[in-house]
């Protein structure tokens, strides 16, 4: 049980960097990009938006996959064993598809 719980311990930290990654990496640069009023519009730019608009979608499904995966793995392993590591790998996990479904609606 002990490996069990820091499988999942693991994963939700993996899911919340992931997250993190998406909240200060992604979500300035496009911010950057879409309110910058002394950018030229030009193919460049139109690709680079597009590019940080498909890798934000993209890793926001993911860690939203790995949040849920993560809340249903650590819990069901808390209701075996409570320990410490399981019940903070399942409020990762919660914080993690939060903040991945926030990402989402951007």
């Amino acid at each position: 049980m002990r490996a069990l719980s820091a499988i999942g311990f693991f994963i939700s930290v993996i899911g919340l960097l992931l997250a993190c990654y998406n909240q200060f990496g992604i979500v300035p640069s496009l911010h950057n990009i879409n309110n910058d009023p002394d950018l030229q519009v030009n193919e460049f730019l139109i690709s680079m938006r597009q590019n940080l608009e498909n890798r934000l979608n993209m890793i926001s499904t993911l860690s939203l996959v790995i949040g849920v995966f993560s809340v249903l793995f650590c819990s069901l392993i808390y209701l075996r064993k409570r320990t410490r590591m399981t019940l903070i790998g399942t409020v990762l996990g919660f914080i993690t598809a939060t903040m991945s479904i926030i990402h989402s609606w951007f």
